[in-house]
C-alpha cells in the first residue's frame, strides 16, 4: 500500500520526470497509434539539436535515415505481436544540422490497465565506441595479417610456458597445428630431444628462461618435426609484460636456418679458398713485382753499358786503325811487329768485350735470316773440339724435324760457344758437355711467370754440363753483367749476360736449372719461323770493278774527331778521295753544294737537331745512286728496330778493322758502282700524275714517326716540299705560321683528335685536307667525306695512292 501510496502521489511522478530527463541515455516515448514523440530527454533533445515542439510532430523514422517506415514497422513487429519484451538493435540518428551518431536502442512496449500502451526507448550514442572497435578490428586485422603472413614462425607462451598461440608459418615449421599444441608446453612438443636422441629438459633450454630471467634471449637450436626428423632454427625469445612491466608470458620467433648453415659453410669454404687466392695472388704480386724489378735493372744496366761501349769503342777505333796505318811505317823490324800483334789482339779483345756489352743491353744490331739451328750446331763441331780441349766429351743431338728460326748465326755461335767454354770452365776442363736443339712449345701459363715472353713454338738449344752446379744465391745473379764466380783474371762476367741479351733481342727466353755438385743446364728458346731458310752466303770483296780511288769520293761524317781523322786516313790509304763533315747539318750543306759524292760514310749516333738518317734520306733525294754505310758503336734505336737492322740498311760496327772496312764499303760501292759508270751520280725527279705546275707545300701530322717518315719520302719523290708535326698542337702551330696547300692528317693524336680543327679547315675554305686513318670515318668526317670536301688516305698506302690523293686536291 506505501508503494502504490508513493508512485500515486504528485511528489513522486515529478521525482521520476526528472530522474528520465536528467538520465545519461536517451530516452523516447512514442505512441501506439501515431507513433509521433510524446516525451523525450533532455539528452536526446540536445543531441538531436530539435526543441520537444520539433520532436512532438516527428516519427522515429524521421530520425532514423536508414529506415523507413515500412521497415520500422517490420522492425517493432516481434514487440507488437508480445514475441519479445525487449527489441535490442544498432542504427544511426541523423541531427537537425544533418550530421549522424551511432546509437544502440532498446525499445519496449509498455502495457497498462490504466493507459494507453506507448513504446518506450532507452538509446545509447555508441559512435565513440564503434570508432574504437572498428579501429582495435583494423589494428587486429593488421597484426593478423602481419603474423599469418610473415614467413617467420611465431610462437606465444603464458606465464606457464604453455601454447596459446602460434601461427600458419609455426605450423608449417613444426608440423603441428595449434590446437595440437595449445595448452600443452611448447618444449615438450617439439623441443624434447637432442640429435643423438637424448632427452633434453626444460631447465637446459634456453628459449625457456626468456620469462624467468625476463631478459630477451637469442640463439640456435635443433628442433624435432612432427615426423620426427631434426632442424636447425635461429630464435629469439622475449618476455611479454603487462602494465606494471610484469612478465606474463613470452613470444618466441623462429625461422629455419638450414639453407643459412649451408650458405654459411659455402661463404666459409669460399673465404678460405679466396684467402688462398689472395695468398696466391699477393706471391704472384711479388714475383710480378720482383721480375718487373730485375727487367728494370737489366734495362738500366743495359742503357749504361750501351752508352759506355758506344765510347769504348770509339777509342778501340782510333787506336786499332792508328795501329794498321802504323803498321805500314814499321817495316821489317820483327820486334816492332810483335808488339803491333799484341796491341792489335788487346783491341781485337776489347772489341769482343763491347759486343758482348751491347748483346747484354740488347743493342747490338742483329742481321737475322732464317736459320737450321741443327746444321748450325753441327758445323761448330770442330770450333768446340779446338775450343774445349780433349778432356771434355762433347755430343751434339739436334731433332731431324728441327723448325727454322729467324736469328743472326754469328751471334748464336758466339752464345752457344760462351755457354760451352763456361762448361768446361765449371768442369774444371774435364767431363760431359751436351748441346742439344729441339721443337718447343711455351704455353700460356709459362709465359705469364717470365716478362715479355709470349706463349707459342720456340726452338729450344740446351747446354748440358756435368760441372760443379750454381748455388741459388748464385744462379739469382748469373744473367748479371760482370758477375762471376771465376777467379781474378779468368772471366769477364759477361758470357752468361751476352747470352740473356741476345735471347731477348731476338724475341726469345733463357733458363738456367742447376744443382749444386750435379751440374746446370742452360737452354735459350728462339721463336720459330715458318720461312724457308737462307743459304745463301756473302762471298768476301776482293777487287773493286776498277781501280779504287779513280772516280770514288766518300762522305764521312763523324763528331768525334780523333775517330773521324783516322778513318778519313785510312780511306786515303785505300785511295778514295775523302770529304769530312763533323755533324749532319755541315754534311748536308756539302751535298746540297753540289759536290760529287759516292758513298756516304756516317756516324748513327751524332749531337745536333738533324739525325743521320735523315741526313741520308735528304742526301738520297739529292743524289739517288749515293751509296751509304752506317758506322756505329751503339745503335740506339734510329736503324735498329726490334733489335734488328731495318731494311737496306749497311752498318758497320765500331771498332771495325781495314780489311772490314775495304769489304763493306767494297759491297756497298759494287751495288752502285754499274750506275756510277753508266749514268752522272745527279738528281733524279721520278714521273708522277701530279701537275708538274703545281708547288706543293704539304703538312703532315702523324704522331707515328717510322709512319710519318715513310709519307714523307713518299712526298719527296713526289716533288713536294713536306713540314712534319707529331701532334695536334704542333700541327696547328705549324699550319697558323706557313702557307700550305696540302694538310694531310692521322685523326686520333696524343694530345687529342683532329676532327674539330679538320673541320674547321674545311669550314674555311680550304681545299686540300686528306685524312690518313686506318679507322672508318663518322660524324662530321664522314660527311665531308661523302661530300668530297676532304681526301682519304687509307692505311695502309702506297705511292700511288699518295699520287691519287694529291692529284684529287689539285686546284
Amino acid at each position: 500500500m506505501e508503494n502504490d501510496n508513493y508512485r500515486a502521489s504528485p511528489l513522486s511522478n515529478e521525482r521520476l520526470g526528472q530522474i528520465v530527463e536528467d538520465s545519461a541515455s536517451e530516452v523516447y516515448v512514442f505512441s501506439v497509434e501515431d507513433f509521433r514523440f510524446t516525451l523525450v530527454n533532455r539528452g536526446a533533445r540536445e543531441n538531436l539539436q530539435y526543441s520537444m515542439d520539433e520532436l512532438r510532430s516527428l516519427t522515429p523514422w524521421d530520425i532514423k535515415p536508414g529506415i523507413n517506415e515500412t521497415e520500422f514497422l517490420e522492425l517493432i513487429m516481434p514487440l507488437v505481436s508480445s514475441e519479445l519484451p525487449v527489441l535490442h538493435f544498432n542504427t544511426v540518428h541523423r541531427r537537425k544540422d544533418g550530421t549522424e551518431y551511432d546509437v544502440a536502442v532498446q525499445l519496449q512496449l509498455i502495457r497498462s490497465d490504466d493507459a494507453p500502451p506507448v513504446f518506450f526507448a532507452a538509446i545509447q550514442d555508441v559512435t565513440n565506441r564503434n570508432k574504437i572497435e572498428r579501429e582495435l578490428q583494423d589494428v587486429s586485422g593488421r597484426l593478423n595479417a602481419i603474423l599469418q603472413n610473415t614467413r617467420m614462425a611465431v610462437f606465444v607462451m603464458d606465464d606457464s610456458q604453455q601454447c596459446v598461440f602460434m601461427n600458419s608459418a609455426a605450423e608449417k615449421l613444426t608440423g603441428y597445428r595449434f590446437e595440437e599444441t595449445q595448452g600443452r608446453p611448447l618444449h615438450d612438443v617439439i623441443h624434447h630431444s637432442y640429435p643423438d636422441g637424448r632427452h633434453f629438459p626444460l631447465h637446459e633450454c634456453v628459449i625457456d628462461r626468456a620469462l624467468p630471467e625476463e631478459n630477451q634471449v637469442m640463439g640456435e637450436e635443433t628442433f624435432v618435426h612432427k615426423n620426427g626428423h631434426f632442424y636447425p632454427v635461429g630464435f629469439t625469445a622475449s618476455p611479454i609484460r603487462d602494465d606494471d612491466g610484469v612478465a606474463i608470458g613470452t613470444i618466441v620467433e623462429v625461422r629455419d636456418i638450414s639453407d643459412e648453415l649451408a650458405a654459411r659453410d659455402a661463404m666459409h669454404r669460399f673465404n678460405d679458398s679466396l684467402q688462398i687466392k689472395v695468398s696466391e695472388a699477393i706471391e704472384e704480386r711479388k714475383r710480378v713485382e720482383e721480375q718487373l724489378l730485375q727487367a728494370q735493372k737489366m734495362e738500366a744496366i743495359g742503357q749504361l753499358t750501351g752508352g759506355i761501349a758506344h765510347d769504348f769503342n770509339n777509342l778501340l777505333q782510333v787506336i786499332g786503325g792508328s795501329l794498321e796505318l802504323l803498321a805500314r811505317d814499321i817495316g821489317d823490324n820483327p820486334r816492332a811487329q810483335q808488339r803491333l800483334e799484341n796491341a792489335m789482339g788487346g783491341v781485337a779483345r776489347g772489341a769482343k768485350l763491347a759486343s758482348h756489352l751491347l748483346s747484354f743491353g740488347r743493342q747490338q744490331p742483329l742481321q737475322p735470316k732464317s736459320s737450321n739451328v741443327g746444321r748450325l750446331l753441327l758445323g761448330m763441331s770442330d770450333m768446340l773440339a779446338r775450343s774445349l780441349g780433349e778432356a771434355i766429351e762433347v755430343e751434339t743431338m739436334a731433332s731431324e724435324d728441327i723448325w727454322n728460326c729467324m736469328i743472326d748465326s754469328a751471334q748464336v755461335e758466339n752464345a752457344v760457344l760462351n755457354l760451352a767454354i763456361n762448361g768446361r770452365d765449371a768442369m774444371n776442363g774435364r767431363g760431359r758437355l751436351t748441346i742439344e736443339a729441339s721443337n718447343a712449345f711455351l704455353d700460356e701459363r709459362y709465359a705469364s711467370a717470365h716478362a715479355d715472353l709470349a706463349p707459342g713454338q720456340y726452338v729450344m738449344i740446351a747446354v748440358t754440363d756435368t760441372g760443379s752446379g750454381m748455388s741459388a744465391d748464385t744462379l739469382e745473379r748469373a744473367f748479371d753483367p760482370f758477375f762471376t764466380t771465376k777467379e781474378p783474371g779468368s772471366g769477364t762476367g759477361l758470357g752468361l749476360s751476352m747470352v740473356y741479351g741476345l735471347a731477348k733481342q731476338s724475341g726469345g727466353h733463357v733458363n738456367i736449372y742447376s744443382e749444386v755438385g750435379v751440374g746446370t743446364t742452360v737452354r735459350m728458346y728462339l721463336p720459330r719461323t715458318r720461312s724457308a731458310e737462307d743459304t745463301d752466303v756473302e762471298a768476301p770483296f776482293s777487287h773493286f770493278p776498277h781501280q779504287a780511288g779513280s772516280a770514288e769520293t766518300i762522305l764521312v761524317v763523324e763528331d768525334d774527331a780523333v775517330v773521324r781523322t783516322t778513318a778519313v786516313e785510312t780511306l786515303r790509304e785505300f785511295g778514295f778521295t775523302v770529304v769530312e763533315a763533323a755533324n749532319a747539318e755541315r754534311a748536308l750543306a756539302i751535298i746540297e753544294s753540289g759536290t760529287k759524292v759516292d758513298l756516304l760514310f756516317t756516324d748513327v749516333v751524332m749531337p745536333g737537331t738533324l739525325r743521320s738518317p735523315e741526313l741520308a734520306r735528304r742526301a738520297k733525294q739529292i743524289l739517288p745512286r749515293m751509296g751509304v754505310l752506317f758506322t756505329s758503336g751503339y745503335t740506339e734505336n734510329s736503324i735498329v728496330h726490334s733489335g734488328r737492322l731495318d731494311d737496306g740498311v749497311e752498318l758497320l760496327s765500331k771498332p771495325y778493322s781495314n780489311d772490314q772496312l775495304f769489304q763493306k764499303i767494297g759491297r756497298v760501292m759494287a751495288k752502285i758502282q754499274k750506275d756510277i759508270l753508266v749514268q752522272p751520280n745527279k738528281p733524279v725527279k721520278p714521273e708522277t700524275n701530279v701537275s708538274q705546275n703545281c708547288s706543293w707545300n704539304v703538312l703532315v701530322v702523324e704522331d707515328e714517326i717510322l709512319i710519318r717518315m715513310n709519307l714523307t719520302e713518299m712526298l719527296y719523290e713526289l716533288g713536294a716540299e713536306v713540314t712534319e708535326a707529331g701532334s695536334l698542337s704542333e700541327a696547328q702551330a705549324a699550319f697558323t705560321n706557313g702557307d700550305f696547300n696540302i694538310v694531310i692528317t692521322d685523326i686520333s693524336l696524343p694530345d687529342g683528335s683532329a676532327e674539330h680543327w679538320v673541320t674547321e679547315l674545311v669550314n674555311g675554305g680550304h681545299q686540300g685536307v686528306i685524312i690518313s686513318s686506318g679507322h672508318p670515318a663518322d660524324g662530321h668526317l664522314a660527311r665531308h667525306i661523302a661530300a668530297k670536301s676532304v681526301g682519304i688516305l687509307s692505311k695502309p698506302y702506297e705511292l700511288s695512292d699518295v699520287e691519287r690523293c694529291l692529284a684529287e686536291r689539285q686546284p
